[in-house]
């Protein structure tokens, strides 16, 4: 492409369109070289190049418009700043994307936190309406890992079965209380 071609604002205007595009699109090679240094791919080249094509055809339509350099460094210029904007925009949208993920994990988090306190205090409303010795057999099993052997033990059950025994009835007897409506918390 030549240095300076004030032809090729002249044949736009004039729509001889043809011969001026294919003169410009010598440009090409240089934007593409920029776009994929500058972390973009084939389709993002062609896309900018194309709304460049498109500002200086714009501009070349005004009859005040001058060409005051080269059309491939005027379409570069041009390329440079819609370049920018792209990446402005997939940056911010990008933020916007993690924010929103952010605030969904956020979100997540709390109902999580929410329904386990629910759970919580469901079982601890349980766990005072089992009785002393149930509340204590449980706790055992379930918190203190305690084996069989050591809670017949410590209970004073007369055998492991003994045991086994009576922490599946306090399951049970929990399993009740859970399913009928809970005393209110005011009156535990």
């Amino acid at each position: 492409m030549s240095r300076k071609n004030p032809n090729i604002v002249e044949q736009l205007r004039s729509g001889n369109n043809q011969k001026a595009i294919a003169e410009l699109y010598k440009a090409f090679p240089a934007i593409k070289k920029f776009i994929y240094n500058n972390g973009g791919d084939e389709a993002d080249a062609q896309d900018v190049f194309q709304d460049a094509l498109l500002v200086l055809y714009r501009n070349a339509q005004k009859t005040e418009f001058v060409l005051t350099c080269a059309p491939g460094t005027y379409l570069y210029s041009v390329s440079r700043f819609l370049w920018k904007d792209v990446l402005k925009k997939r940056n911010k949208e990008t933020k916007l994307d993690y924010e929103i993920k952010r605030d969904e994990v956020v979100e997540s988090e709390v109902e999580r936190f929410q329904e386990q306190q629910l759970q919580a205090n469901k079982l601890a409303r349980v766990m005072q309406q089992l009785g002393e010795k149930c509340k204590l057999l449980l706790q055992a099993y379930y918190y203190k890992k305690m084996s069989m052997k050591d809670i017949a033990q410590t209970f004073q059950y007369s055998s492991v079965n003994s045991a086994k025994t009576q922490k599946y009835k306090c399951i049970e007897r929990a399993k009740k209380i859970a399913g009928k409506p809970l005393s209110s918390p005011s009156k535990l």
